[in-house]
């Protein structure tokens, strides 16, 4: 009876030992994080390090330590982790995945990350970041194409993720496509603003406006690109011929209001020659600036996205066109 209390008390012992390492383990764990999306990454991996120490089989901890060396600049090492999770975990395979492609990219093997990001986009084909890294992958090796499918399926997967469309409009940028941009840069603008990003968009898209956008080879973009169907022909000519022109002497406020008056002329004209077939540009971006035209919204809509380039102007035309904002808003949140 006494030995096998002994026995009792020794694996009780054993037991509270291996729960205090779990939870310090996680508590160096949760520390970390709290140090990653702080952007303190050298102190995360400290203590990602020291609660691997603990657990080497704390897959979490090894995916942010991959995530902290990418982040810092250490490709390397995050390369390192992040094949340890794809052999080990499957949890966060898609994760390491991202992560393994992404470090390849920062060490210039561009036909690893590419390999690596079939891979992902064979096992996840739903996964939209699967398929924009891939599409990713092709526009930097100049594959408009290849590029324009997968960011096409990353956009059906997940329409809310402003990048597929950031990415989009340089594709059709450089396939010369660009009526297709702008639609792609005006969905982008109503997703994200307030960023770097955003404004380099908004630019691009007055640019468009004043044919001064160059593809890769260098040439203006002022047609439609040869692989374009007659419907983006037609649009391309029409908003060319109509278009008011900017003048660079012009107030803030009246080239402001140019820009407005040519987005409602490039929504009139879609609204009044798009035929509604079901196709992935019908489907997501035609129909949608369709609608917006014929519920009367244009305008507001222009404005909106220019926040993230006047603001001292829409917020005074704001002040004066409330009630109308406010109905765009909220039939904005509709759609969502």
């Amino acid at each position: 009876m006494l030995r096998i209390s002994i026995y009792i008390l020794f694996f009780l012992v054993i037991a509270v030992s291996v729960n205090a390492q779990d939870k310090e383990a996680e508590s160096l764990l949760k520390e970390g994080i709290e140090l990653n999306n702080e952007g303190s990454y050298g102190r995360a991996i400290e203590r990602f390090l020291d609660a691997l120490k603990i657990d080497d089989k704390l897959w979490k901890a090894k995916y942010e330590l991959a995530f902290a060396y990418l982040q810092s600049g250490n490709p390397m090492m995050a390369e390192k982790y992040s094949r340890e999770i794809v052999k080990g975990s499957d949890s966060l395979k898609l994760e390491a995945f991202l992560i393994l492609g992404a470090a390849y990219d920062r060490q210039d093997k561009s036909k690893k990350s590419l390999k690596v990001y079939k891979k992902t986009v064979k096992e996840f084909p739903d996964n939209y970041l699967a398929h924009f890294n891939l599409g990713l992958s092709y526009y930097n090796r100049r594959e408009w194409d290849k590029a324009e499918e997968n960011v096409e399926k990353a956009i059906l997967n997940n329409r809310a993720y402003p990048g597929s469309h950031f990415l989009m409009s340089h594709i059709m940028i450089n396939k010369g496509e660009a009526v297709k941009a702008m639609l792609t840069l005006y969905y982008f603008l109503l997703l994200e603003q307030d960023t770097e990003r955003a404004h380099n968009a908004y630019d691009i898209l007055q640019d468009l406006w004043k044919s001064k956008v160059d593809n890769v080879n260098g040439k203006r973009i002022i047609s439609i690109g040869k692989g374009s169907n007659d419907f983006f022909k037609m649009v391309d000519i029409a908003i060319k011929m109509k278009a008011s022109e900017y003048d660079p002497d012009l107030k803030p406020e009246e080239q402001l209001k140019i820009f407005a008056d040519n987005t409602k002329l490039l929504f009139d004209v879609i609204s009044n020659t798009y035929d509604e077939e079901l196709g992935f540009w019908e489907i997501t971006y035609l129909d949608f600036f369709k609608k917006l035209y014929d519920r009367g919204y244009s305008e507001q809509f222009a404005y909106y996205i220019s926040n993230t380039s006047y603001r001292p102007q829409v917020l005074v035309w704001l002040s004066d066109h409330y009630s109308g904002f406010n109905s765009f808003i909220n039939w904005m949140g509709l759609q969502e």
